[in-house]
């Protein structure tokens, strides 16, 4: 397909205001009698198709976020059942997205080199001969009844402006302009993107509303990702105003957290919807927010709660993994740890719905275990994958955020581990060889840039946002990462039959550096929980016993709390449970008052948060970076742990951790082929401990091979 994209005949803007259109595309066109007809589409920013006046599908904000010089991801749809022999009608509705945001902010997305109006680019095949492209023959008009969107700030809807027609054959679009030819089309290469997308997957009805100076607070009882839905009859010329927070002050106002400050050009996460007088039903199309509380302005009276409801928006991935316990804690844990997830599945893992919508690798490195083992999301990471291999510059070096607009380079390997961690995760998850094939070009490259030594280590990031942020000594995270880069190197050498001696021999040498360098009589130089806990999880000591004494004399110095951040987190659990302190870990993820998950939830959450301490500004309360707590919640307390040398539960050791305070611990992790469920519980002083197989996989408890069905133990002498 030739790369031919058309926009209005208007001249960009690059400065911000508040008139941000959405643009509206036709074209006519006669088919004769055909069997199949594919439309394949590319709408820069976000595109909506119509055929007819008919939807073609039901897919949310896409095209798909890319560095737009290097991905152009389209969609295909098979739209047989909308055409008909004679003539017919195309229609787009185009927004702006993260390609064309023109208002500043700290990561500068209005400095992008790609930024222009809304492009479209579009290809119709009729038994797979292309019969139509995007050309000069399309008209558009941009004084639309969308006059405002961004991602990131909100939507304005002028009811006055819609006709419903404007989908339509017979709809007079002699006053549109023709359009022109795209001369600088983004650099990307076309790719088309078959990965879930993204759709409406709940309505919500607010629990509770209260009454403000502002008008009314709507409470829809869970934090989450989306927008909302109006169906009211609002007086002609009204402006309704939807503003949208995820906590509320004691008088019932929004708690914005700062993230006014932070964008303080623009009315941050705000729709609006201006009425003709009719009743209707509306939603934005160009934006989404993050949110559980939505302030009501311009409304005489009270809403119903018919008219309002919140509609959850995420990628259609499927839950496929249950955990259940007997602390309450631990199940609230696993529930936010869902739903923050879930949240942050917009054709990337991005850190929030609320303040960025970035797909910060950092927070991705922590959690991508536990989006594993509770989620099908295979395809929807390899699509992003794809977008972490095209963000590479040519020394290797890739940005902490992905897809980036030129943000984000030179953050270090606490970022770029998701590089590795997703490669070697979809290994051991699928038993995939191939995911070796595609990435070891890249891993290879990256691994050059990274001990070259280009990088000073000035812009790294470090344990953010531990509770006292510690790890300073840029050496010692140097050469933790560079032990498990060349273990992963190592093995992706292996398993495609390469020679692996040259990151055999560099995971030697850091591990001899570490010990030289930062043990002394056994214990951690660097005397913090995460330090110590890296040291005991890569297996870097000659005897273990000093380590884990001094991680728990750690832990006992902070009355059981865990200090730390997005990078401890990823090591400390099973550090602790690895060599017999199962019991500590759950120590620290059920410690009472702050730092601790318990706080969060006193204080009202429904999803994880991104900070341990509330700083009051700017701090996302729908974060999945401290979610890998959920894998340890499988791994340890389930005993259910894919292997790395029998790939996708091929073979499963089972070693479940009776933790004391529990009385029972149940859940199931489904795989490609099968499924395992388990379920212990206390009996009389005893554990009877119950097992599910289902598929072929071989498991094991205490060298027993498992049937298929169920699995019954009885362990006596249990506390």
């Amino acid at each position: 397909m030739d790369k031919i994209f058309i926009k209005a005949n208007q001249v960009f803007q690059a400065e911000y205001n508040d008139y941000a259109p959405a643009h509206l595309f036709r074209r006519r066109f006669v088919l004769g009698g055909f069997e199949k007809a594919e439309l394949v589409v590319c709408g820069l920013g976000y595109g909506y198709y119509y055929l007819n006046g008919m939807k073609v599908s039901n897919n949310l904000l896409t095209a798909p976020v890319s560095d737009y010089d290097a991905i152009l991801w389209y969609n295909r749809y098979n739209v047989s059942h909308l055409l008909h022999a004679g003539e017919n009608i195309f229609s787009a509705a185009l927004g702006n997205g993260f390609f064309n945001e023109s208002f500043p902010s700290v990561w500068g997305n209005n400095l992008a080199k790609w930024r222009d109006n809304p492009k479209l680019f579009m290809a119709l095949f009729i038994d797979g001969k292309q019969v139509l492209r995007s050309d000069e023959n399309f008209v558009c008009q941009t004084d639309s009844f969308v006059p405002y969107n961004h991602l990131r700030s909100g939507e304005t809807f002028d009811a006055r402006k819609y006709n419903p027609a404007w989908k339509l054959l017979d709809y007079d679009d002699s006053d549109w302009e023709n359009v022109v030819i795209d001369s600088t089309p983004p650099k990307g290469e076309l790719r088309e993107c078959v990965c879930p997308p993204i759709v409406e997957m709940e309505e919500l009805s607010f629990v509770n509303s209260y009454p403000t100076e502002n008008g009314y607070t709507l409470d829809f009882g869970k934090n989450i990702s989306g927008y909302i839905r109006l169906n009211a009859c609002v007086p002609k010329d009204k402006t309704i105003t939807f503003r949208h927070a995820e906590e509320i002050n004691e008088d019932a106002t929004l708690k914005l957290n700062g993230l006014n400050v932070l964008y303080s050009s623009v009315d941050f996460q705000t729709d609006r919807y201006i009425s003709d007088g009719y009743s209707r039903t509306w939603s934005p199309c160009f934006t989404y927010h993050g949110f559980r509380y939505v302030e009501v302005q311009g409304l005489d009276r009270a809403p119903k709660e018919e008219e309002i409801k919140a509609v959850v928006v995420h990628q259609d991935v499927a839950q496929k993994s249950s955990f259940e316990c007997s602390n309450l804690l631990l199940n609230q844990i696993y529930n936010a740890g869902i739903e923050a997830t879930f949240s942050n599945m917009h054709y990337a893992l991005t850190d929030c719905p609320t303040r960025e919508k970035f797909g910060w690798m950092n927070d991705a490195q922590a959690s991508l275990n536990q989006v594993f083992i509770n989620f099908d999301a295979e395809q929807f990471l390899r699509k992003w994958g794809e977008d972490i291999k095209a963000s590479m510059n040519e020394n290797g070096e890739i940005p902490a955020i992905v897809p980036s607009h030129g943000y984000g380079f030179s953050h270090g390997p606490v970022a770029d581990g998701a590089l590795f961690e997703l490669p070697y995760r979809l290994y051991l998850y699928t038993g995939d060889v191939s995911v070796w094939e595609s990435y070891l070009p890249y891993l290879e490259k990256y691994y050059a840039f990274y001990t070259s030594g280009k990088d000073d280590g000035k812009r790294w990031l470090r344990d953010w946002d531990g509770y006292v942020n510690r790890i300073g000594n840029i050496q010692f995270l140097y050469h933790c990462f560079l032990v498990k880069f060349s273990r992963i190197l190592s093995l992706a050498c292996q398993k495609l039959g390469k020679d692996n001696a040259i990151y055999r021999a560099d995971e030697k040498r850091s591990v001899e550096w570490l010990k030289d360098n930062f043990i002394k009589d056994g214990k951690c130089m660097e005397d913090g929980q995460t330090a110590v806990a890296m040291l005991l999880a890569l297996g870097v000591f000659d005897d273990y016993k000093p380590l884990l004494a001094q991680l728990k004399e750690r832990i006992d110095a902070e009355n059981g709390h865990m200090q730390c951040g997005m990078l401890g987190i990823q090591f400390i659990y099973d550090a602790l449970s690895k060599y017999g302190a199962a019991d500590y870990a759950y120590k620290v993820i059920t410690a009472k008052g702050e730092p601790g998950f318990a706080v969060w939830f006193e204080r009202g959450a429904t999803t994880l948060w991104e900070t341990w301490r509330d700083s009051g500004f700017t701090d996302s309360r729908n974060h999945h970076m401290y979610s890998n707590v959920l894998a340890w919640f499988f791994e340890t307390l389930l005993g259910i742990r894919a292997d790395i040398n029998h790939p996708a539960y091929r073979r499963v050791e089972l070693n479940p951790c009776f933790i004391e305070d529990l009385t029972y611990c149940k859940g199931s992790v489904a795989f490609d082929g099968g499924e395992i469920s388990a379920h212990w519980y206390r009996k009389e002083g005893a554990i009877i401990y119950e097992v599910d197989v289902i598929g072929s996989s071989k498991v094991y408890y205490k060298g027993q091979r498992l049937i298929e069905g169920k699995n019954i133990f009885h362990i006596e002498n249990i506390n």
